[in-house]
């Protein structure tokens, strides 16, 4: 019975997710930045140098010569695998060392373990459904999976997902050193949602704050970067900045540049970590906390009290409007990422469509709430490429090592795995120049080393923030609406 009621509740959870992501027009390939690109990241912590050149596991024995093939369930295509036979089988192939690492290492894992692996496009819904469907049929569709956050917690607290505690020795890299392959603690004791260690994994579904240089300089406003350095960029000094940039630069009597601009669901949860604040880190609720209360008042008043924000979009293409109005050059301050820079072409880091914008962009910390601290603050919700090997795979330790190795196609040199000419695209699609590309890259990746686990957004039902945002609705009111909602959700997801 118990099995039964675990069953319904995550085929309820799962179809809630994917109905809310539908109402939300969340973007699911934003929380993968390089959209299957081969491209990944720069200067990772240098203890990470040390990664071992073999798998930490025994080898398992192929089956009497038997060629196993393996499946790894996705959303995008990606490369590389079995069915590739030369390295520019990948369009995006621009002769980096990187790539040809790991056109090279399919071959060593299929001769090393007598295998073939090919990455299966699912679609996004698609891999919802074979999680949903096959696994608990236990004939899992993929040896693999790649799944958001949004639905591998609930895949893994249900029990479809491997725990590799059961399967792989104490000293496994993936409980020791860490070195290769981390996972996501949910608390449980179990390690099931498993990630690449990597510079790549570290900047993705990052958010940092950006600002237009040029605008700042003409309002003769101190660089924020150095205020951040001094530790005075707070939620105060912020509001000061965005009530100088907020004009009626025409004399028209209409406000037409303002201070910030930005999809809620990157500010609220940019803020909330800005001021150590969370709603659902927890077994129990925190939107009824002091901070959260805070995070929910700034955002009002930036809309109702300072009228620094440029007029929120209250229609469907909210994400898309409040995304991108900063291309028109309007915006001193938004929220922004390596998708949103690279959707547009903002830099041409294609090289093939011209800078699309005429001024620049940098990147910077989000500024420190009355509740936060620098130090401590979080500056990434956990999210990104994770994977699950899911429950009732056939030989579940060989398909790790197949996926271990796969991840170690640098054989432990991570100056290769992380070198700049790897990372091109994150660096090339902030900035036109080399200078704050680098710049742009280091905030990137500081903020994506501050990761923290919150489920704010994966609990299965939606939050109105127009209220808030038109001040209809106090944080007071917002906080009593949903915290019981948040608390009964989080008692459903981890019980």
């Amino acid at each position: 019975m118990k099995v039964y009621k675990k069953i319904i509740s995550l085929l309820l959870v799962c179809s809630l997710i994917l109905a809310v992501t539908a109402c939300n027009k969340s973007d699911p390939e934003k929380e993968t930045d390089t959209g299957g690109k081969t491209v990944v990241d720069n200067k990772e912590d240098s203890k990470k140098d040390d990664v071992k050149n073999d798998t930490d596991t025994k080898v398992p024995t192929p089956k009497s010569g038997e060629k196993r093939k393996l499946t790894i369930g996705t959303w995008w295509v990606q490369y590389y695998d079995s069915s590739h036979s030369s390295v520019e089988d990948d369009p995006t192939y621009s002769g980096t060392l990187a790539a040809q690492l790991k056109f090279d290492n399919v071959k060593a894992i299929e001769e090393k373990y007598n295998v073939e692996f090919y990455w299966q496009n699912l679609t996004y819904a698609g891999t919802m459904e074979s999680i949903n469907t096959s696994i608990l049929a236990g004939a899992p569709d993929c040896d693999i999976y790649l799944v958001e956050l949004s639905f591998g917690i609930p895949a893994a607290l249900n029990g479809l997902a491997t725990d590799l505690k059961t399967v792989l020795p104490a000293d496994s890299d993936l409980f020791t050193d860490q070195s290769n392959i981390t996972y996501l603690d949910l608390g449980d004791g179990k390690a099931h949602l498993l990630k690449r260690v990597e510079a790549a994994s570290t900047v993705e579904a990052t958010y940092p704050l950006a600002f237009n240089l040029q605008m700042l300089q003409d309002n003769n406003l101190e660089d924020p970067r150095e205020l951040y350095k001094r530790g005075e960029w707070t939620w105060d000094k912020f509001i000061e900045y965005c009530k100088v940039l907020t004009q009626d630069t025409d004399g028209d009597g209409t406000t037409d540049q303002f201070g910030y601009c930005g999809f809620h669901q990157e500010t609220f949860e940019q803020l909330l970590m800005s001021n150590g604040a969370s709603i659902a880190s927890t077994t129990t609720e925190e939107l009824s906390s002091a901070p959260t209360a805070e995070v929910l008042r700034m955002i009002s008043e930036m809309y109702n009290v300072h009228n620094v924000c440029y007029p929120y979009d209250f229609t469907d293409s909210a994400s898309d409007t409040m995304r991108f109005q900063y291309r028109d050059g309007n915006i001193g301050f938004w929220p922004s990422a390596a998708w949103i820079a690279a959707q547009n072409a903002d830099y041409d880091y294609t090289g093939s469509n011209g800078v699309t914008l005429e001024f620049d962009t940098c990147y910077i910390q989000w500024p420190v709430g009355p509740s936060g601290n620098a130090n401590t603050n979080g500056g990434k919700v956990s999210a990104g490429e994770y994977y699950i090997i899911p429950a009732g795979v056939e030989d579940p330790e060989l398909v790790y090592n197949v996926l271990y190795d796969m991840w170690n196609w640098y054989d432990g040199d991570a100056s290769i795995r992380d070198d700049e000419e790897t990372l091109y695209w994150w660096y090339a699609v902030t900035g036109k120049d080399e200078t704050l590309q680098n710049e742009n890259f280091d905030v990137m990746f500081d903020v994506g080393s501050r990761e923290v686990f919150e489920l704010w957004n994966n609990l299965g039902f939606y939050y109105d923030f127009n209220g808030l945002i038109d001040g209809t609705v106090t944080a007071a009111q917002f906080q009593e609406t949903y915290k019981q909602q948040v608390q009964d959700a989080l008692d459903a997801y981890f019980k």
